[in-house]
């Protein structure tokens, strides 16, 4: 008892010594304290690993809050941490929530006093931008600081990129960097001697005074910009009630078990509703934030964001602009609450709205994309499958291919419960496809799940019945133990001839039951990436007060093998831009282990894998002499030299110069690929810039898609060489 008292008294000091500008001061209400026992009793008994006994829950639930709250070491100090050590290692058993609060309290008020110390920063305008001066961007390397003066540098330098970042995203400076290049009459060469020209540029009086107006114009509007936002953070902070509070701390101790539990207040319960039923009107994307930008979680097929072909997962939502007349000023949306740029986003069906973006995976978050939008009401058929014939020639015959591109594995529930014969659904529409390719003369098949999240079980179960004769597709664990085959008793194979499935790391869940179920009845290939890895099952419960998400059952393949954390492996890997591994299930804190349990009984096709042998050897080869793969390839190696950077500058001439070097690697490499091809080259990084913002999006679009186009040359391949695919024999 006298340690928890003494280890408090520290904490208050630091509190009231740190923090003279603090109004956040939220208690824990006897309701939410009961509440969250209410939680913790029920996710400890009714989780998959039920009972779980987690060895000082309250020391791992204070680093989940810290690598939440402050992940970048930016806000706590070296003391201020270990003091909520000795406090949370004081009640070793019992969730400690009222700590909880005392750091999430410390954390809103020192994020304002952080801000405002920012606000001031920015307002004296005095940041040297062609000073050489830089910050650790990799959170591996960063250290909690001693003291408040340390955090104080911090801060500054933040600010100071902010604004750089504003300035550098508007496109008037990228003008300077025009005129020296068409001055020296050169090519880019090294950053090194873009610095040197742009140095020498600045030389010239009458240059001096152009760029001076053109830098001081961008520092006035970046500032007005970067106030805005911080004022924006400071009001947020302001709005934060206890029930914000309380679902920060339940979040992170639902996620000591695991990622996909979750506590849903009565408010995000109401949210979470809406986007499973699917009637709202927007755009049709998850949101969520990280580093005070809205960033986009998942896209919903068939909605306005998929459908534009503009806007991916982890893409950053800089600004909101209203394109109904009036047309309304943009709004930088940059630190708002996630629900209040949700209500800017949502509107009428019919109605615009344009996103500024900054583009997933980009190397520096001055860049942007602007996509216009037009809202509507997500409907089901929005997300039916689609399908295309290709007439495919490899080096020995010429082969149809269809291709079958599946977004979501969905169904009308209402339509189905209601009994209603003509309901909507994946297996139904792909079922009519594979009847339309079988008429007319389809030589093989293409499943292509890239990018589906999943969907409804039972519709996995019933799409890998169209290919394969009755059998189970997955087995089923309860937290009991107890595992029960699922599948189709009453299959009717309409797909007799050569399948492919194509998969990457963001196809989860439903389609990797599929995708797994196809590969362990050797029914066809897997093409692609390894799957996201998600093989859990989830349960909603109604709690005194809003929701929780509990995993209840885990699922395994017809073989045993879990699919949990290690996903599907394809039989043939085609080349990714990215690492894969930066996303998807083994990336997250508190995932489940992989393991597995018992086969079931199920009959397998016949498939000779020395033919997938050689189907491998002619896709390596390709990748060596085909330009569009050699091109994905660059793409990734690029891509490698850049993921690892650990500091960015803050010189406005080696960021400018930076940018110049990307845009004109963008520009080579595109160039090198389209020559191979025989295409017309680009003359200036506009010109393919402009190309493709002109490009039309097409569905199935084998041309543009280089690796679904490799994907249909793998399956001639597989259907030339095994001309007797289709013998079934029992396991």
């Amino acid at each position: 008892m006298h340690k928890y008292i003494r280890a408090t008294s520290i904490i208050l000091i630091i509190f009231f010594s740190f923090t003279s500008e603090a109004k956040i001061s939220i208690e824990v209400s006897k309701e939410k304290e009961l509440l969250s026992k209410e939680i913790f009793l029920k996710i400890s008994n009714e989780h998959f690993f039920r009972n779980q006994q987690l060895d000082n829950i309250n020391l791992q639930l204070l680093q989940s809050l810290l690598k939440q709250l402050d992940p970048e070491k930016i806000y706590f100090t070296k003391n201020e941490v270990a003091s909520f050590r000795r406090l949370y290692s004081s009640s070793p058993s019992e969730i400690d929530i009222s700590s909880s609060y005392k750091l999430i309290n410390l954390y809103f008020n020192r994020l304002t006093e952080a801000t405002n110390y920012q606000l001031r920063e920015v307002k004296k305008d005095k940041f040297n931008f062609f000073k050489d001066e830089e910050i650790i961007i990799n959170n591996d390397l960063k250290e909690w600081q001693t003291n408040k003066l340390m955090l104080q540098k911090m801060w500054r330098k933040l600010a100071k990129n902010d604004v750089l970042t504003s300035m550098l995203a508007n496109k008037d400076l990228d003008e300077v960097i025009k005129a020296v290049q068409k001055r020296y009459k050169n090519k880019l060469r090294r950053i090194s001697q873009i610095n040197d020209d742009i140095a020498t540029y600045y030389t010239n009086p009458k240059d001096a005074a152009k760029v001076a107006n053109l830098v001081n114009k961008d520092l006035d509007e970046s500032i007005k910009t970067i106030q805005k936002r911080y004022k924006n953070r400071l009001r947020r902070i302001s709005q934060r009630k206890e029930e914000d509070v309380f679902s920060i701390v339940m979040n992170n101790l639902t996620g000591l078990f695991d990622p996909h539990s979750s506590y849903f207040s009565p408010k995000s319960a109401e949210d979470f509703e809406m986007t499973m039923s699917l009637k709202l009107e927007g755009i049709g994307a998850l949101l969520s934030t990280e580093d005070d930008y809205p960033i986009i979680v998942s896209i919903v097929p068939g909605g306005p964001a998929e459908k534009s072909g503009q806007i991916n997962p982890d893409d950053k939502i800089v600004k909101i602009t209203q394109l109904e007349p009036p047309q309304s000023p943009s709004v930088d949306v940059v630190g708002w609450r996630i629900d209040e740029v949700v209500q800017l986003i949502r509107g009428n069906a019919g109605t615009d709205v344009e996103l500024e973006l900054i583009p997933a995976k980009t190397e520096d978050l001055s860049e942007r994309k602007w996509v216009t939008l037009t809202r509507e009401e997500v409907k089901l058929e929005e997300q039916a499958a689609k399908s295309k014939i290709f007439e495919i020639q490899n080096s020995f015959n010429s082969f149809k291919i269809g291709v079958i591109d599946l977004p979501a594995f969905y169904m009308d529930f209402g339509a189905w419960q209601e009994r209603d014969p003509s309901f909507r659904s994946s297996s139904k529409d792909v079922e009519t496809i594979l009847n339309e390719f079988n008429t007319q003369g389809v030589d093989g098949v293409i499943i292509d799940l890239r990018g589906n999240s999943g969907g409804s079980l039972y519709e996995a179960n019933k799409l890998t019945s169209l290919f394969v004769p009755s059998g189970a597709t997955l087995q089923v664990k309860q937290s009991t133990g107890y595992i029960r085959p699922w599948g189709d008793a009453r299959a009717n194979q309409i797909w007799q001839k050569p399948m492919a499935v194509m998969v990457d790391r963001y196809s989860a869940s439903a389609s990797e039951i599929f995708a797994g179920a196809i590969q362990d009845y050797q029914r066809g290939l897997i093409i692609g990436h390894r799957t996201f890895g998600k093989g859990t099952v989830q349960k909603l419960d109604d709690l005194s007060s809003g929701q929780l998400k509990i995993t209840e059952s885990k699922f395994y393949r017809i073989t045993g093998s879990g699919m949990q954390n290690k996903g599907i492996s394809p039989d043939i890997v085609l080349p990714a831009t990215w690492d894969i591994e930066e996303i998807g299930e083994s990336s997250l804190d508190a995932a489940l282990p992989w393991d597995q349990i018992s086969p079931t009984r199920f009959k397998k096709f016949q498939i000779d894998l020395e033919i997938i042998d050689k189907l491998k050897k002619g896709h390596l080869h390709r990748i060596i002499t085909n330009p569009n793969l050699q091109y994905l390839l660059n793409i990734r190696e690029r891509y490698d030299s850049q993921k690892n950077k650990d500091i960015l500058s803050l010189n406005i001439y080696e960021r400018k110069a930076e940018r110049i070097e990307r845009q004109k690697w963008a520009l080579n490499t595109e160039n090198k690929r389209r020559s191979a091809l025989g295409l017309k080259i680009f003359e200036t990084y506009e010109d393919l810039k402009e190309f493709n913002e002109n490009k039309k999006e097409i569905d199935i679009d084998i041309e543009n898609d280089f690796l679904l186009n490799e994907g249909t040359v793998i399956l001639s391949d597989f259907i030339y060489l095994n001309q007797d695919f289709l013998i079934s024999e029992a396991a």
